[in-house]
Parts: C-alpha cells; structure tokens; sequence
C-alpha cells in the first residue's frame, strides 16, 4: 500500500510537471501573437484615430496573464493551497 501510494505521488507530480511544461510552451506562441496583436491594433487605434479598435487586448491580456502566472508564477502553489 505504502509503495503503492509513493506511485500515486509521483505520477501526479509527473502530470503536474507536464502540465507546467506545456504552459510554457504554449505561452511563447500566445506571447507572440499577443505582442505582435498588440502593436498591430495599437496603429490601426492610431491610424484612424479610434481606440474602440484597441478593446480586442482586454481578454486577451487576461489570457496572457493566466499563462504567465500557471507558467513562471505561483498559480499551482495556490491551487494546492
């Protein structure tokens, strides 16, 4: 049982390590595409001169923000807790 348990362990320490890899994986793509969805609509705001153009980075910083934080912050420790 005790062995058994010790398994259980390390398989979801294994998932979790997995999971943390895949973020950080997946947010050097979304940072890409946040920064350069950034600069875009940040000219296109200031070319026609209407910052309604710019609402589109608000869910999208709430991503980036939720990936930072399960990637490189303290998200998991959080959960745990």
């Amino acid at each position: 049982l005790e062995r058994q348990l010790i398994l259980q362990n390390l398989m979801r320490e294994r998932q979790t390590a997995m999971q943390i890899a895949w973020t950080r994986e997946f947010l050097k793509y979304f940072g890409t595409f946040f920064g350069l969805s950034a600069v875009v609509l940040t000219a296109g705001a200031i070319k026609k001169k209407n910052p309604a153009i710019l609402l589109p980075m608000l869910p999208l910083s709430f991503v980036f923000s939720y990936q930072y934080d399960m990637g490189y912050g303290t998200l998991l420790q959080r959960i745990k807790g």
